[in-house]
């Protein structure tokens, strides 16, 4: 018989298999994502639409690191993921709001990361995965966004069992909040000790001014040293170093010493670059393959898959690279053009050939 104190409204009988999937598969699969996310530590597992809202964000709140305000919304993702998981846990009450609307989310967020990577790289680049050109270990958007669906429509289909005739117990809620984003953001920020880099390849006949073995005085007078430690993670808006000194950025102060003696006198390209991404071959190829008018300094960015390594097609550039152990969260390629030590332009959209040409012809 049914029970006259239950309302009509939950008197209906949910199955086992939407219990389930909202009380264990959803939170262990939310879970899962948090997890690696904490333990890596790694930006990069962060979709590009995010990473994106992180550098939105900084201006109005006056955000100057960007590489701490990263860090401070890893931390908040990590958290809000593990407080829910453990709100669909711990409370039937809001496990099937609290699924439902997370799934929602992670949706939204991969559409929008799967109409960037279809507009930047092609449509193909929804199912194919990364070029390696952000350097990110996750599946191909398309896959996520299968797997997220899936579940979403399960969760809307099936009911789960008597879920809302349990009292809320808001302490529950409250102490899921506290016990998720406690444990993010009593999470230490790794401390990384550089690990002496492979010596670069020397500067080619073909350079102005081969580098002497060394460091030269102009460079070193003008350039800090390389720090003993690394920041987790570096992360830039590189608009910004337009009309700004090179040598004041943290990641340039990370390039493989000696440094070219000319490098604060001289005009130079600088690319940085990985080993795997296509879109950075096609650059080099397309406008450093030749004999060379300017001197071009080609820095790898060391996270690409040695396997997939594509062959340098700049002859003439000056080799180096910044140092393993961190993650960069950067897109590749990108080209600046530097005069005087100073930073006079910036390209990040290397399909757009008009931009490039103009990176390249900018003047003071």
């Amino acid at each position: 018989m049914n029970d006259p104190s239950i309302p009509a409204s939950d008197r209906r009988d949910g199955t086992l298999a939407g219990t389930i999937l909202v009380r264990v598969v959803v939170p262990l699969w939310v879970l899962a994502g948090a997890s690696v996310k904490f333990g890596t530590f790694n930006p990069a597992l962060l979709p590009e639409p995010i990473l994106d809202l992180v550098k939105i964000t900084a201006g109005p709140f006056g955000v100057r690191d960007l590489g701490w305000w990263l860090e401070m919304w890893l931390r908040f993702f990590i958290g809000a993921e593990f407080a829910a998981a453990l709100v669909m846990f711990l409370s039937p009450k809001l496990a099937r709001f609290t699924a439902s609307f997370l799934l929602a989310v992670f949706l939204a967020v991969l559409a929008a990361t799967m109409a960037k990577s279809a507009q930047r790289e092609g449509i193909t680049a929804i199912w194919s995965g990364s070029c390696g050109c952000f350097g990110s270990a996750s599946p191909p958007p398309i896959a996520m966004f299968g797997i997220d669906a899936a579940l979403l429509a399960g969760v809307i289909l099936l009911r789960p069992r008597r879920g809302a005739t349990v009292p809320l117990r808001p302490w529950l809620v409250a102490a899921s909040v506290v016990v998720g984003f406690g444990i993010s953001y009593g999470r230490p920020t790794p401390v990384i000790k550089l690990e002496p880099m492979p010596t670069p390849v020397p500067a080619q006949p073909s350079s102005p001014d081969p580098v002497d073995g060394g460091t030269s005085a102009s460079a070193a007078g003008s350039w800090p040293g390389i720090p003993d430690r690394l920041e987790p993670f570096y992360f830039t808006e590189f608009s910004e170093w337009i009309g700004r000194p090179l040598s004041s950025q943290p990641i340039a102060r990370l390039v493989s010493r000696p440094l070219p003696d000319w490098i604060d006198e001289d005009r130079f390209h600088l690319v940085f670059y990985r080993s795997d991404c296509d879109k950075c071959h096609e650059l080099l190829d397309a406008f450093f393959s030749g004999p060379l008018e300017t001197p071009v300094l080609a820095v790898e960015i060391p996270d690409g898959d040695p396997a997939a390594a594509l062959d340098m097609p700049c002859d003439e550039c000056l080799l180096h690279r910044l140092p393993e152990g961190t993650e960069y969260v950067l897109t590749t390629p990108v080209l600046l053009t530097i005069e005087n030590g100073v930073v006079l332009a910036v390209c990040e959209d290397s399909d757009d050939h008009a931009l490039v040409s103009s990176t390249i012809a900018a003047t003071p």
